[in-house]
């Protein structure tokens, strides 16, 4: 019984680890495609860092209004995009 127990444990663990590491990729693709819709790769990656400094900091406004300011993204899509960062 524990020859078939370990290799199902090892496989469930795998396949969990597996899919959750595709579910991160997913979504930080799909967070990045968001922004590059106004403006290319390497600003979206340098803008994306620092709204998570901003959030950081509990300053979740000012990056609200930079996403606006730099991107020219209505502001309620610019409340959302931050608040999934």
């Amino acid at each position: 019984m524990f020859e078939t127990v370990v290799p199902i444990l090892l496989f469930g663990g795998l396949f969990i680890a597996i899919m959750t590491t595709w579910a991160v990729l997913l979504t930080k693709y799909l967070r990045q495609r968001r922004v590059l819709k106004y403006t290319d790769p390497l600003r979206a990656m340098d803008i994306i860092g620092r709204v998570r400094q901003l959030k950081v900091r509990g300053r979740e406004e000012e990056a609200v209004l930079l996403v606006h300011n730099e991107l020219a993204m209505p502001v309620d899509q610019a409340q959302s995009w931050v608040k999934s960062i």
